[in-house]
C-alpha cells in the first residue's frame, strides 16, 4: 500500500499545501489578502484506489465554493450537497452532505506545482484510499447522459473474441432505440412500428447498459462505448457464436 501511495505522490510531482477556509472567511472580511484557494473549483476523479483495488467511480466531480459550499454528482445526477472545512496548516479535507460529515473523516490532500491535479488519502476500514483528482471547468459526461435521446442501429458485427477481427457482417434491420432520463426506453422497427418497452441501467462504475424488456423480464447487458463526438455509439457482448458488435448512430432532434 505504501508504494501505492508514493507512485501517487511521484504522479503528482512536488505537493505544496492547502489553504485553509479559515483564511478564505478572513479575506471575505478583508483581514488578510492571498492568491485564490488551490481547491476552489471544479475536479473530477481521475483515479481512486482502495487497497490494490481499483473503484474509479464514472464521471464523478465535485465542485468547491468559496462561500464553503460543496455540490458533487456523476455525470448530471448531482449526489451531493454540502459544505467543506478546508485546512491549509494541516493539509486536510472534511466534507458533509446536507448535515450529515463523513463519517470516514477527513483527506489528507496535496496538489502539483501547476495545480492542475489534487490528491486525497485517508485510511478506510483498515485500508488506505488514495484518489486523484484533475481539475476541469465543466462537469463530465456520463454514459447514462450520453445515451438518452433516439439511435438507429446502422450495422451490426460477430469478432473474434481474442483477436477483435470481423469475422462476419451481419444484416440487420435498422432498428431504431428511444431512450428517456427517467430510465425507460422503447424500441421500433424500420416501419417505425413499436416492438418492445422496458428499462435501461447503466452502472455507477462501468460501462454496462442493461435492457430490460417488459413483456419477459429478460436482461441482456452490453459494454456500451460512445464516439469523441457523441453521435456514435457501439454495443458489444460476447455470446455463442463469438463477439457481436452492433453501431448506432443519434437520430436528430427533428428526425
Amino acid at each position: 500500500m505504501r508504494a501505492l501511495a508514493i507512485v501517487l505522490l511521484l504522479l503528482m510531482g512536488n505537493l505544496s499545501p492547502a489553504q485553509s477556509y479559515y483564511d478564505i472567511a478572513n479575506e471575505k472580511m478583508g483581514n488578510i489578502s492571498f492568491t485564490q484557494v488551490e481547491l476552489i473549483g471544479m475536479w473530477t476523479v481521475v483515479k481512486v484506489m482502495v487497497g490494490n483495488r481499483e473503484l474509479t467511480p464514472t464521471a464523478k466531480w465535485f465542485k468547491y465554493e468559496s462561500t464553503g459550499k460543496i455540490t458533487g454528482g456523476n455525470g448530471n445526477i448531482q449526489n451531493l450537497n454540502g459544505a467543506y472545512t478546508f485546512d491549509r496548516e494541516n493539509k486536510t479535507l472534511v466534507q458533509s452532505n446536507e448535515n450529515e460529515v463523513d463519517s470516514y473523516g477527513a483527506f489528507n490532500v496535496s496538489f502539483s506545482d501547476d495545480g492542475k491535479y489534487m490528491a486525497w488519502q485517508r485510511m478506510e476500514d483498515g485500508m488506505e484510499v488514495n484518489v486523484l483528482l484533475e481539475r476541469t471547468s465543466e462537469k463530465p459526461k456520463a454514459p447514462w447522459d450520453l445515451i438518452v435521446g433516439g439511435w438507429t442501429m446502422s450495422k451490426a458485427e460477430l469478432l473474434n473474441p481474442e483477436t477483435k477481427q470481423v469475422q462476419k457482417t451481419l444484416d440487420l434491420e435498422r432498428d431504431r432505440y428511444f431512450f428517456m432520463w427517467d430510465r425507460a426506453y422503447r424500441k421500433f422497427n424500420a416501419a417505425g412500428e413499436q416492438v418492445e418497452t422496458g428499462v435501461w441501467h447503466i452502472g455507477g462504475h462501468s460501462n454496462e447498459v442493461w435492457t430490460i424488456n417488459n413483456a419477459d423480464n429478460t436482461k441482456t447487458i452490453w459494454q456500451v462505448e460512445f464516439s469523441k463526438n457523441e453521435n456514435h455509439m457501439t454495443w458489444t457482448k460476447e455470446d455463442e457464436n463469438g463477439l457481436l458488435k452492433v453501431y448506432f448512430e443519434k437520430v436528430a432532434n427533428n428526425d
